[in-house]
């Protein structure tokens, strides 16, 4: 691609140009023919590549003076002498060939080196056919306007290409960090992919060696699938900037941009040129549906900002239209506007983005604001609420420990007056104070008893064994004194420690049914088993009485305020609670899952 330069004040002296092959290191002695400089050598040798020889001369009246000379570009690699004395070479006329072509020069021609009468300008200029090999403007006079005028062209051919490709960089490396932070935001990842491609395309105008490629064709291939993925990659951005996702279309675009790529990278070289100007074409195409779309939506439904970058898209658009038109050669100029346009194009989006973000930033934190003013409310309505069901599980708890009390006070010491009671409708005469005392004693201690476990505040203080063994004694007096035979079998439970209430709950199951076997049954034996085996405990009580009556000889005791509370506590426990009768065998049976905790030995107990 030609350097972004006016063309110079032409030649004041005759211009010749003759070809030679690559490792030629004097010029021919013939073949030379009249040129005019500027001069594209594809006008006299179409298709040609390799060395090209060209001889300025110009005359000096009078004592010469030190002059300056300003080449404007030659393509690609040169050597410059003036009146046989070399003044500047190249270091690779070969390839990996040196990449001079937008290197503006400027040289001092010192007063001793020119000669009065005729002097001649000797330019050998490396080349390939298909990047416009060519000898810019060439101009001699006083120094210091020359090296003026190379200054400002290496500003806007060198410096201001480095400045774009920093400027690039960092904004591309900048929203690539906001992407990977904030993956929802394509459009921050898109710009980020289409800075990277733009930097692969404008380091083609600063590079002076085609590396890492060792061959300048493989280089310009490199160099124009960069252009088309950029193009590829705003239009990707354009879109999700403007939130539209629209997937069959960009698969097909990025399938061509695929192919495209592919062809470009593998084909020949002597077809090479006319891939890049179908690349070129085909991303022209792009970026002018992409402008065209990007317009059409931003002033149908889009902000502010969105229409103002929308136009900077199409004075980007138009610029480019310029440049290929100048680097297919249909316009005959050599001056590229995207080296003016882009750097503005790049930061406006930029700035476009930071301003969306900013806003976004803006709208979060208002939100924020809102959240936590309504976290707060709902923080004040929680507590209240919370006081509210404090206040009414305290009254649940107070009332479920009345109706604890009143289910121990039924089965317990309600129980014990009821064996009591009995004992004295059955006995005849006055009973012997001794065992009135007994009987008073009993339900002292069975009133203990409740105190004592409701009390409680520590996880399994005594174990089960422990607890049983004051209702043991009470209830084999009560049964012996009545004639009735009881027999325990109780196996590991010495050791086996239980939550307080789940205790209590299970002795006063035992205690229900040992009562209920004493008023109703009439039985002469009553069978206790109350073990722990596999992980369970067993609680099994069974009398030979009378048996249960056939509407309460069920699985799931319902009847009665004794069997209703043997349900309600088996609930409690999680436990499976069975109550019937046959062949004249009463059975009540509990089994209760055992926590994981409750740790203990096993020593047998009979």
């Amino acid at each position: 691609m030609p350097p972004a330069q006016a063309q110079g004040q032409p030649w004041p002296g005759t211009a010749e140009a003759a070809r030679s092959d690559w490792d030629a290191q004097q010029p021919p002695d013939n073949g030379w023919v009249p040129v005019k400089v500027p001069n594209d050598w594809n006008q006299q040798w179409p298709g040609y590549s390799g060395v090209v020889w060209y001889r300025l001369r110009w005359d000096i009246s009078g004592e010469p003076q030190t002059q300056g000379l300003y080449i404007h570009y030659l393509m690609q690699a040169g050597v410059i002498s003036v009146n046989g004395v070399e003044l500047q070479r190249d270091p690779y006329l070969t390839e990996p060939m040196t990449r001079a072509w937008n290197t503006p020069r400027y040289l001092v021609l010192p007063a001793p080196l020119l000669h009065s009468g005729s002097n001649e300008l000797l330019i050998r200029v490396s080349g390939y056919y298909a990047y416009q090999p060519a000898l810019g403007p060439v101009e001699i006079g006083a120094p210091e306007p020359l090296r003026m005028a190379q200054q400002h062209s290496y500003l806007v051919r060198h410096n201001l290409n480095w400045l774009h490709l920093g400027v690039g960089a960092t904004l591309g490396c900048f929203f690539l960090v906001l992407w990977l932070m904030r993956r929802q935001e394509a459009a921050y990842g898109w710009y980020a992919a289409r800075q990277a491609a733009w930097v692969g395309f404008t380091v083609n105008f600063v590079s002076t060696t085609p590396w890492p490629f060792n061959h300048i064709n493989t280089y310009a291939a490199v160099v124009s699938v960069a252009y088309v993925l950029y193009h590829g990659c705003n239009a990707m951005f354009v879109l999700r900037f403007m939130g539209r996702r629209w997937p069959r279309r960009e698969a097909a675009m990025w399938l061509i941009i695929a192919a495209l790529a592919a062809i470009t990278l593998l084909v020949p070289d002597a077809q090479l040129r006319d891939m890049r100007n179908v690349m070129a074409w085909a991303s022209s195409a792009l970026l002018f549906t992409t402008a065209g779309v990007f317009v059409g939506l931003a002033w149908r439904n889009g902000n502010q900002a969105q229409r103002l970058l929308s136009l900077t898209a199409l004075a980007s658009a138009l610029a480019m239209a310029h440049d290929l038109l100048v680097f297919t050669r249909i316009v005959d100029d050599n001056f590229y506007l995207a080296t003016y346009t882009e750097p503005l194009a790049t930061v406006g989006i930029a700035l476009t983005l930071a301003w969306t973000f900013v806003q976004n930033t803006r709208r979060i934190e208002s939100f924020n604001d809102e959240m936590q003013h309504h976290v707060a409310e709902a923080r004040a309505e929680l507590t209240e609420s919370l006081a509210g069901r404090h206040e009414l599980e305290l009254l649940q708890a107070r009332l479920g420990e009345r109706v604890n009390i009143a289910h121990d006070l039924h089965d317990g010491l309600g129980g014990m007056l009821i064996g009591n009671i009995t004992t004295l409708e059955r006995t005849r005469g006055s009973l012997p104070p001794d065992q009135v005392l007994g009987m008073l004693r009993g339900m002292r201690d069975d009133l203990r008893l409740i105190i004592d476990l409701a009390s409680a505040q520590h996880y399994g203080e005594l174990s089960l064994a422990e607890l049983l063994a004051p209702m043991r004694y009470r209830m084999s007096q009560l049964f012996e004194v009545h004639d009735m035979e009881v027999h325990w079998q109780l196996s590991h439970i010495d050791q086996l420690h239980l939550p307080t209430s789940a205790s209590l709950d299970v002795l006063r199951i035992l205690q229900e049914a040992l009562t209920n076997a004493f008023k109703h049954s009439h039985a002469k034996r009553v069978d206790v088993v109350l073990a722990r085996e596999a992980g369970q405990l067993l609680l099994q009580v069974q009398d030979n009485g009378v048996g249960l009556p056939a509407a309460k000889a069920a699985n799931t005791p319902t009847h009665g305020t004794g069997l209703r509370s043997m349900q309600a506590r088996a609930q409690r426990l999680g436990a499976q609670l069975s109550v019937g009768s046959q062949g004249g065998l009463t059975t009540v049976l509990l089994r209760v899952t055992l926590p994981t905790d409750a740790e203990g030995a096993e020593t047998p107990e009979a």
